[in-house]
């Protein structure tokens, strides 16, 4: 009897306790998403990584401050640059194509008709090999980068999907170009490597005949969000369970039409608390954490940010981009510095090559980020906003973390760092230049922190570059 009671007495915990999993579930609307919050994990993480990868990288090309990745949308235009490329990339490889590639291709009829240019976009397939892909070593460098998260693009806006999509049969990257399930080996490589992995996904579509994005009324979309975007969307999330999706593509629609709320509290519910989105789901989106883009930092305390940027300044992979787009290492450094300082982060991007290689100079950017993260990562992950968020001549940052002030300074100039303007330290207080064992003499004067660098060497100093972080320890004890 006793058994049955503990048997009948457990069974009633757990249908009390699946009662109150169900109702925290969240709802489809923008109060119920908007309670449940963020993650505490996309606010620690500072950095993550960006990957533009898809057809448009066979091409790679665009004008010199153009996106590379919106290819298409440049032929669907009759952009001179784009339509001459295409052009040139067909006499080379015409010959080798036959007569598909060479313009010559068959109506209904079987009659024999010059395709649009736009038609010879899906052509670009037949070319991408992918031939030295290596998604762990991808991984591999995210991680030394020091990033803790990717977000991979598996469909742009071209519609091309780099995973088997049940509703792209004929135009992803399983069944044409490199043959690879590109989604699932990077996630598992991701994964393994100890980072989140999210999934940037477009809302809209140039190619499909349900509706092409930027050419049917926008009005008329209703049909392609209930028959394909949302049924793919949730293929695609319940297949891998991304931690985070980057949603795009929305601007011309609002957040009603893509059915906004319903599909991100399905999300939620589907992968649970680790779960984030951004906030690009249409006009009225009330949820999500915000990307500026470009736009280096913003003032927002009431959502996690994080600026999406490439190296240079094309997402994709554009081989027309100048070398005077790129920024240095030194540069990067300290502009991640200063929007963790803002109280955001930074998704940075990659651009591959067709072939599946990273170009050289943006693995550089990345090792040398690494290496800085390495040393002063301390001032970064979990960090929160200062009381105030750096000198008035932008050559200090600051970052707080428990109990310790870091200053970051991109400049040093004299053998004294003067911090204006701040709380006197406490008592116990001690600074150390990160990746130094020694402890800097500091004096309080006048609402300023004085920081004497008279005994840091160049040795001291050169293990790091771009900005040196000095803690201020037990700065309010």
């Amino acid at each position: 009897m006793n058994r049955f009671r503990y048997i009948a007495a457990i069974f009633f915990f757990s249908l009390v306790l699946g009662v109150g999993i169900r109702a925290q579930e969240v709802q489809p609307t923008w109060e119920s998403l908007n309670q449940r919050g963020y993650p505490q994990w996309f606010q620690d993480a500072k950095l993550g990584i960006f990957v533009h990868w898809g057809l448009y990288s066979v091409p790679a090309y665009a004008g010199a401050d153009s996106y590379g990745e919106w290819f298409y949308r440049g032929l669907m235009l009759g952009d001179s640059i784009r339509v001459k490329e295409m052009k040139d990339f067909n006499k080379r490889w015409g010959y080798l194509l036959g007569d598909q590639w060479s313009g010559r291709l068959s109506n209904s009829d079987g009659v024999k008709q010059r395709p649009k240019i736009t038609d010879l976009y899906t052509l670009y397939a037949q070319t991408w090999f992918a031939e030295h892909w290596k998604p762990q070593e991808w991984a591999d460098l995210f991680a030394q980068s020091g990033a803790k998260y990717v977000v991979l693009v598996t469909k742009h806006h071209d519609g091309y999907c780099l995973w088997n999509s049940r509703y792209q049969p004929n135009w992803n990257s399983v069944v044409t170009g490199p043959h690879m399930n590109i989604v699932d080996s990077l996630t598992r490589c991701v994964r393994a490597a100890g980072m989140k992995m999210g999934f940037y996904y477009s809302l809209t579509e140039w190619t499909n005949q349900l509706h092409v994005w930027m050419q049917d009324p926008d009005s008329a979309i209703g049909e392609y969000v209930d028959d394909y975007m949302i049924p793919q969307f949730k293929e695609l999330v319940s297949k891998y369970k991304p931690s985070l999706i980057f949603a795009d593509g929305e601007w011309q629609n609002s957040a009603a039409q893509f059915r906004a709320p319903e599909i991100i509290s399905w999300y939620y519910n589907t992968v649970g608390e680790e779960a984030i989105v951004n906030d690009r789901w249409g006009s009225g989106t009330q949820h999500g954490f915000k990307t500026p883009e470009y736009k280096g930092a913003i003032n927002d305390t009431l959502r996690p940010w994080a600026e999406c940027r490439g190296i240079g300044r094309s997402f994709g992979l554009n081989k027309n981009e100048p070398l005077s787009n790129y920024l240095t290492s030194d540069s990067l450094i300290r502009h991640f510095v200063k929007l963790v300082a803002a109280g955001g982060g930074m998704t940075l991007n990659v651009g591959p090559d067709a072939d599946g290689t990273i170009p050289m100079l943006q693995q550089e950017r990345l090792h040398d980020l690494g290496n800085w993260m390495k040393v002063n990562g301390e001032a970064i992950y979990g960090s929160r906003p200062f009381s105030k968020m750096c000198e008035r001549d932008s050559t200090v940052f600051y970052t707080r973390r428990g109990d310790n002030l870091y200053a970051i300074a991109t400049h040093l100039n004299g053998n004294t760092l003067i911090l204006r303007n701040i709380p006197r330290p406490g008592l116990l207080s001690q600074v150390k230049l990160l990746g130094c064992d020694k402890i800097i003499v500091h004096y309080y004067f006048a609402g300023s922190l004085y920081i004497r660098l008279g005994n840091l060497t160049h040795e001291d100093l050169s293990k790091t570059k771009g900005a040196w972080v000095f803690r201020i320890s037990h700065y309010n004890k």
